[in-house]
């Protein structure tokens, strides 16, 4: 009789196991409970939690969130990550806090138990949601161990002065709503290790704009990486000076009316742009004097 294949992964330490677990939607790692013993406890220590659904009915959303209910309550370890990527699809969420509160649960419960990465995105499909917004929890942003925050198509309260972020090294934020232009700086303010920033289709409910002492004198000075849409950002490239990568995407105005500070570190410069302008091209050039890659792409 030929010998049987060796078992490689049961050979596997947990520490490792449980670190490829947290690669897949905590669904099918709730899955390998079935296996043995082992790993009905591997699943209960993974480090980091991955949900993802499309919710059509109220029953539906019912049962997701006894399941994420079920996950976080019977957790052995601290959650280190948590991914939260929902697609309402049912008018009915306009009418019931329940999915709103859960998120929030959720959030609040993770928070607690020193997450580090949180990536949440959130998704309203049908028209009569299009001015629905849902705010992030005020621990969210005060939470002191969290390291990396993605957010998508979610909303920051108006006071945003009290944020606190101070262990915040990776920012993204696409379809985020702010009160006001003053809002999202406070908010940048209160990442002081802030070292990759991302925005893409910010919004903002007022129009008011900083003046230009304000602007002139905001620098996230630890940046070294930024990825910005500076039209609908509103985001200086004096903000983002002192970077060593840059990619960002700017129309006719800014390139005619926008002050180009000199970018000491930048090595490596990713241009978008409406309405292609060779002479402002060649005046970023002229304040790049370190930089050793350029790529060049042309909106239509």
């Amino acid at each position: 009789m030929a010998e049987e294949e060796e078992d490689i992964i049961s050979t596997l330490p947990d520490v490792l196991l449980c670190h490829i677990l947290s690669f897949l939607q905590t669904k099918q790692a709730v899955a390998t409970t079935i296996l043995s013993k082992r790993w009905n406890n591997l699943c209960l220590s993974v480090p980091s939690l991955y949900f993802k659904t499309t919710i059509t009915t109220i029953d539906q959303n019912f049962r997701f969130n006894d399941n994420v209910y079920t996950v976080l309550l019977s957790r052995h370890s601290a959650v280190k990550g948590f991914r939260l990527k929902l697609i309402y699809d049912y008018p009915q969420i306009l009418y019931l806090r329940g999915p709103i509160n859960s998120i929030f649960k959720w959030l609040n419960y993770v928070v607690q138990r020193g997450v580090e990465c949180l990536d949440l995105r959130l998704r309203i499909t049908f028209w009569e949601a299009e001015n629905l917004v849902l705010n992030l929890p005020i621990s969210i942003l005060t939470c002191k161990t969290l390291v990396v925050l993605k957010l998508c198509s979610y909303g920051v309260q108006q006071g945003s002065s009290s944020v606190l972020l101070p262990s915040l090294k990776t920012l993204h934020l696409k379809l985020v709503w702010f009160p006001k232009l003053r809002d999202l700086m406070l908010f940048l303010t209160g990442c002081p290790i802030l070292q990759d920033l991302y925005t893409y289709d910010l919004y903002f409910d007022s129009e008011e704009s900083l003046t230009c002492n304000e602007w002139k004198s905001f620098c996230l000075s630890n940046l070294t990486r930024a990825d910005i849409d500076c039209f609908h950002s509103h985001l200086t490239l004096e903000a983002v000076q002192n970077v060593s990568s840059l990619r960002f995407e700017i129309d006719q105005v800014y390139s005619h009316n926008g002050f180009i500070p000199t970018f000491h570190n930048l090595t490596q410069l990713e241009l978008l742009h409406l309405n292609y302008s060779w002479g402002f091209l060649l005046e970023v050039l002229k304040h790049c004097p370190m930089l050793q890659k350029l790529e060049l792409h042309e909106v239509c």
